[in-house]
């Protein structure tokens, strides 16, 4: 006998709340917005001190997936296998011993993977919604063959780059829907695909901010980075263009936002480049804090890179927050970040790693008002028409419901809430 649905979807994340993953709490208030009952289960819960706003806002239960395998969670594991064999028998079956068969099903990712599917047994047996497609996919992938439900996934950056194509293929394939965030990686995800699972490009979208604020007259300008400190944020390549501006007698402050394991080596590259007063690091800002700072800045930078592994981002959020902020931005031509900036309108761009040509971007933007305000302009243009959240986050509802992930009566009484608005 099924057990009385407590649930309409369970949404499996990597970590939850993230302060740098936004879309994924966004598309979480989406859903609860057109009446569904959402259940979030998260692999881990990250160590962060600043958590977004709108936090607040979400019903959702969030739990976490015990770590396995653990003294205290083996019999644990046992009785989910029995229930689930009780519940399912021939289906249970076949799904374990698909599981077994994969590469990827080890000791622990077996555990864990039970325990989800019992979990989400015990919840009505909703189907499952994966963000992320390297380990939460794994053990969602599993979870969904032992519990007999389907799943959708959510590929985004190093996800996708990182996954060993085989791995990532059946992930791919035996999911109902794929949505993904830029048109590389749609392009990679649909050949993996192979034919047999469509995928969807929604991009994450930002909040137009309802006006852009001119920082005040007289003060040093400013640049503006707001990232994860990791190697592929490309901070280095940032630090080095700001000693190269200053040598060349310009005047500017550079702020950097956020943190991350790259923090202290950061800071001694400054210390090394003799950069003084001219950069600040602000560490990790509540969303009212950076709004603030996007508003009083005159240039945003984040010169992303590809590292040798293959690890990349696909197109930041914090780029296209800038823009919506009318902000002009210097960046990489890397990933999906040329979806956003088309260089010499909405923005600059060079080769990654290439220190003086990012150098020589941020001075043309420091050096002419003019212009600053004319790609201002345009990214906040490009913004309205390709990248907005209201125009995105229903894209997300309606994948899931033409893939049966979800009752389409919530997607439809979407469509008639956006058209009373309009």
């Amino acid at each position: 006998m099924t057990a009385a649905a407590q649930a309409d979807l369970v949404v499996l994340v990597n970590g939850f709340p993230r302060l740098s993953e936004t879309f994924v709490l966004q598309e979480l208030l989406e859903l609860e917005r057109r009446g569904l009952r959402v259940h979030v289960i998260a692999l881990r819960r990250p160590a962060e001190v600043v958590q977004q706003d709108a936090l607040a806002e979400l019903r959702a239960t969030v739990e976490y997936l015990p770590e396995a395998p653990m003294p205290n969670q083996r019999l644990r594991v046992r009785l989910a296998h029995a229930a689930l064999f009780l519940q399912r028998r021939l289906g249970y079956v076949n799904g374990l011993a698909e599981a077994l068969a994969s590469p990827a099903f080890t000791r622990s990712v077996a555990a864990r993977s039970t325990l989800l599917a019992h979990r989400i047994a015990r919840l009505g047996s909703p189907p499952l919604y994966v963000h992320f497609a390297h380990k939460p996919a794994t053990l969602g992938r599993f979870a969904a063959m032992l519990a007999g439900v389907p799943y959708a996934l959510s590929a985004h950056a190093k996800d996708i780059w990182l996954t060993p194509p085989e791995e990532l293929a059946r992930k791919v394939r035996d999911a109902e829907v794929v949505l993904t965030c830029t048109e590389e990686g749609r392009a990679r995800l649909t050949e993996l695909a192979g034919g047999r699972t469509p995928v969807r490009l929604v991009y994450h979208g930002v909040e137009l901010a309802t006006h852009a604020s001119p920082p005040e007259t007289g003060e040093r300008p400013r640049v503006l980075a707001v990232g994860r400190f990791v190697e592929k944020k490309g901070h280095a390549t940032l630090l080095g263009a700001a000693a190269l501006l200053r040598d060349r007698d310009l005047d500017f402050t550079l702020r950097l936002a956020g943190e991350g394991p790259e923090w202290p080596r950061l800071q001694r590259l400054a210390h090394e480049l003799d950069l003084g007063d001219r950069v600040v690091f602000l560490g990790p800002l509540t969303e009212t804090e950076i709004r603030e700072e996007y508003e009083r800045a005159d240039v945003f930078a984040l010169p992303c890179r590809k590292l040798e592994n293959g690890d990349q981002d696909g197109l930041p959020n914090v780029i296209l927050e800038a823009m919506a902020h009318g902000l002009p931005v210097a960046s990489t031509r890397l990933g999906g970040i040329g979806e956003a900036i088309v260089d010499g309108e909405s923005g600059l761009l060079v080769d990654q790693d290439d220190v003086t040509g990012f150098a020589d971007c941020l001075r043309r933007l420091l050096a002419d008002p003019k212009l600053r305000e004319t790609i201002g302009a345009e990214g906040r243009r490009r913004i309205t028409e390709r990248f907005e959240r209201s125009a995105n986050l229903p894209r997300v509802v309606e994948a899931l419901a033409q893939a049966g992930i979800i009752d389409p009566a919530h997607a439809a009484a979407g469509q008639a809430s956006l058209k009373a608005v309009a």
